[in-house]
């Protein structure tokens, strides 16, 4: 057994046949290295076969050193200490020559499932990992809460589709998710899928999305490479309405709702005092009077939009092992339309129907008080039913012990003096 360079074929096989992270592709080492970014393929090899690879990129730190950082890997088992050990101990005889100053590690492991609210669900039985890391003289970054511009985030919000159908997953949903999706389903929203040159689309909706909730979107230049390099593995999903259907289904609505007040107005001319009835009459006329302003808005949007009107859009990174819903956006003036539930609907069907097995609704902050950053983000996942991953965290160890304490005593005074 021994830790060795991988070709992208190896490291492809590998990738695809075991539980990775889509920054663990061959699409992303073809983008790091298009991109001028020192990456490496490496793992562990017991004769011909592979059982650890490993996605790492070099990245320049004070001008003549490098600190080494390997996203959401290795992918192996790390209950195999053997495995474990080959690959750290050949990782740093690897990286000591390459003026790497220190490694960070950022494992794709869960250790504990959670629900909404934090409690926990599933210890996952991983104390094995922090015991293996600190044997190979790592240290722990801590269980971060929160989100941060460079380290990964450590909570994600995952629905585990295995065994399971869509009328399942349906009924397992609150309330609200259940009738906003078949709202749309049943008022003419429809799904189709941006190409890269379409891309402006979405990123309206995320520019729009960024500023009405104040957060920091990824530029553009991330979302186009991404989908240019990973291809079919990314799928921009947009929903639009198609007005016509719209108008025609709240019609039907319309004519629902007048009959309904006509048998009412029918039962209270037979009998006057039948509260039943004149109560009936007074929903009923509550209900006419929505719809009829639905009717009204949809014929506007006609005349001003034509027959469809794009309303949310969204941005997935596909895995043999996961949908990854990374980012999504949309009109704030058309959320009535409920197209952003319509967007995950479609894609969790997609999961279902490609045989994959996680739908993952991504980060959120570990914070789950109502003072959150994120609280509203939180609500919405919990909605679906969805559980809390969280993660292992960081591990990092000095390659270079005396230039990394330099490092850290340096970085401690520039934050002290606020640079």
């Amino acid at each position: 057994m021994q830790f060795t360079e991988l070709t992208t074929e190896e490291f492809d096989h590998f990738t695809r046949t075991h539980f990775s992270h889509f920054t663990q592709t061959e699409d992303n080492y073809r983008l790091k290295v298009e991109q001028g970014v020192e990456t490496y393929l490496v793992g562990v090899k017991d004769g011909e076969a592979v059982r650890a690879a490993c996605l790492i990129t070099l990245t320049p730190v004070m001008k003549v050193f490098k600190y080494a950082y390997s996203n959401r890997g290795p992918v192996m088992d790390y209950t195999d200490k053997q495995v474990f050990d080959t690959f750290f101990e050949g990782l740093q005889r690897f990286l000591k020559p390459k003026k790497v100053m220190y490694a960070r590690i950022d494992p794709y492991e869960v250790l504990r499932e959670r629900d909404h609210d934090g409690k926990i669900l599933k210890d996952r039985g991983n104390q094995h990992i922090f015991d293996h890391f600190e044997a190979q003289g790592f240290r722990h970054d801590g269980f971060t809460v929160g989100f941060d511009p460079v380290i990964q985030i450590r909570w994600h919000s995952v629905l585990d589709l295995s065994g399971k159908d869509p009328k399942m997953l349906l009924n397992d949903m609150d309330s609200l998710r259940k009738r906003n999706i078949k709202k749309a389903q049943k008022h003419g929203l429809h799904v189709r899928y941006l190409e890269l040159d379409e891309i402006d689309v979405f990123r309206k909706f995320m520019k729009d999305t960024s500023e009405m909730k104040s957060f920091v979107d990824r530029d553009d230049a991330y979302y186009i490479s991404r989908k240019k390099h990973f291809g079919d593995n990314v799928i921009i999903p947009l929903v639009y309405v198609n007005l016509d259907e719209y108008t025609e289904s709240i019609a039907k609505d319309r004519d629902g709702i007048v009959k309904n007040i006509e048998k009412a107005e029918k039962d209270l001319e037979k009998d006057p005092s039948n509260s039943k009835a004149e109560k009936k009459i007074k929903n009923f006329g509550e209900q006419l009077k929505n719809i009829e302003d639905k009717l009204a808005e949809g014929k506007e949007l006609r005349e001003t939009h034509g027959e469809e009107l794009p309303i949310a859009s969204a941005y997935y990174f596909i895995t043999p092992h996961e949908v990854v819903y990374l980012a999504g956006g949309s009109d704030n003036a058309f959320r009535h339309f409920a197209g952003s539930y319509l967007i995950q609907w479609h894609m969790i069907n997609y999961a279902l129907e490609h045989g994959i097995d996680l739908y993952n609704f991504y980060g959120i902050s570990g914070d789950f008080s109502e003072e959150a950053e994120d609280y509203g983000v939180i609500q919405f996942k919990k909605g679906f039913n969805a559980a809390v991953y969280e993660y292992v965290g960081d591990f990092i160890k000095p390659i270079n012990a005396p230039a990394y304490k330099a490092y850290q005593a340096l970085t401690k005074i520039r934050k002290q003096i606020g640079r």
